[in-house]
């Protein structure tokens, strides 16, 4: 189709809905936007993990050598000696301000504000294939019915060869027709140009391999569709506010940033924290004496206590409950609350940014779908006497009556008219698609 291959393959045929799901299950956005739902979810389940106390445990095994005080025997060494020991420590944050409690909010609303961010991109990704696939089916539309003027040119340049052989008409005629064929033929080069164009910009989107064989199924208007009546541009916008998922982020952005704001306020409260503890341990220098010298009374033959009589005689436990008060923090938790503000009005900017999109956008797009059936009508009325016309000045023009300007104008006229109805069928079809994508019914019939 745009590349040349060795080995010819079978071309796949690709409706709009097929395209549609390729693009949301190849594109990088989407994929990103995931991922971040995915984190922003593990960090809403960790915030409610924080409400329970840590636990840990320890092991240690030291070397020491001269002076030293030994905290298993409890005396002042100089020597050699080895030890070791375990622990097992747990800590429970009683009150922190309220820090934690607020962050379950905030982190929840982050997690629906990055789901609602994946369906955002969902909404752009299928508006852009919706766009592009439809510009190809529009060129390939006016390709075609440039193709059929163009075989109807050859059948007049080849009747008017046929009668300026026999002296009916002049080689003026013939040489007419001759130039509007090669004007015909390079009109025809400009659409297939486009197509090619198109049809490249469209399996990019979709991240599909040039080189594969692809086949791009037309869409079936009915013409009873359009004109059909349209709903009024207030329904259609209260339906897109309520469904749009940039939106509906936004907010979410902004009752998280609240939520900051909070935290950063209860920096400058009290907090109270509870631990406990219980732990043993060895040393080398706990020994029993077997004997002693009869003069001086120092040990001359010790044995170092077993390990379980240690690890039991020496068991520790411990409890602390601490009260941390903010004094003076260098000015940060100050600091932090600035920007916390500061977030939160970016965040309403950005909700107003949000809904100011929508609002630009609905109102084009609505817009756009009136201004393209006024467009049709006219042109289907128009095609109905320019068809008239032109099979009138054609008909002349074969028996000799009128001249060769008067039927190439009817022509182009018949020729302009097509393109202009099939331009505005499938602007209807493509404007009447993007507000269903606006309002949500897209995703519903999916």
């Amino acid at each position: 189709m745009l590349f040349c291959t060795a080995v010819v393959n079978a071309q796949q045929s690709l409706t709009l809905q097929e395209s549609i799901e390729i693009a949301l299950k190849n594109n990088i956005n989407i994929k990103r936007a995931r991922n971040n739902a995915i984190s922003a979810k593990a960090g809403f389940a960790q915030s409610k993990y924080n409400f329970l106390p840590s636990l840990s445990a320890g092991a240690n095994h030291r070397w020491n050598e001269g002076l030293n005080f030994d905290t298993n025997t409890g005396r002042l060494v100089n020597t050699t000696s080895l030890g070791g020991g375990g622990s097992i420590d747990a800590s429970l944050n009683i009150f922190d301000g309220f820090q934690n409690r607020i962050n379950v909010s905030r982190n929840k609303f982050l997690y629906q504000s990055s789901e609602e961010a994946v369906k955002s991109s969902i909404q752009t990704t299928e508006s852009s294939v919706v766009s592009s696939f439809l510009q190809l089916i529009v060129t390939r539309e006016n390709l075609k019915i440039a193709q059929e003027t163009m075989s109807l040119l050859n059948d007049q340049l080849d009747v008017a060869e046929k009668r300026e052989k026999s002296g009916v008409a002049s080689m003026e005629q013939v040489y007419n027709l001759k130039s509007q064929v090669a004007q015909q033929q390079l009109t025809i080069v400009g659409f297939q140009n486009t197509l090619q164009s198109s049809e490249l910009t469209l399996m990019q989107l979709l991240l599909l391999d040039p080189k594969d064989q692809y086949i791009f199924e037309g869409i079936t208007i009915n013409d009873a569709d359009l004109d059909a009546e349209l709903a009024s541009y207030d329904e259609i916008y209260n339906k897109s506010l309520e469904y749009s998922p940039a939106i509906r982020s936004s907010e979410f952005d902004l009752e998280a940033s609240k939520r900051s704001l909070k935290i950063s306020q209860f920096a400058w409260m009290p907090s109270l924290r509870l631990s406990a503890g219980m732990g043993t341990g060895w040393s080398s220098n706990a020994f029993n004496v077997l004997e002693r010298d009869p003069v001086t009374n120092e040990a001359t033959r010790t044995k170092v206590i077993d390990l379980s009589t240690q690890f039991e005689k020496n068991v520790y436990k411990s409890a602390s409950l601490s009260l941390g008060i903010p004094l003076f923090s260098r000015m940060s938790n100050r600091t932090q609350f600035q920007q916390s503000k500061i977030q939160m009005f970016n965040s309403e900017l950005s909700l107003e940014q949000a809904k100011n999109t929508l609002t630009n956008e609905v109102q084009q797009a609505y817009l756009n779908l009136v201004n393209a059936r006024t467009s049709y009508k006219a042109a289907k009325e128009s095609m109905i006497n320019l068809n008239t016309s032109f099979e009138f000045s054609k008909t002349r023009y074969e028996n000799g009556t009128v001249d060769f300007v008067t039927y190439l104008t009817s022509l182009n006229g018949k020729n302009r008219g097509e393109l202009q109805l099939v331009q505005a069928k499938y602007t209807i079809l493509f404007r009447q698609l993007i507000l269903d994508i606006y309002t949500g019914e897209m995703s519903n019939q999916n």
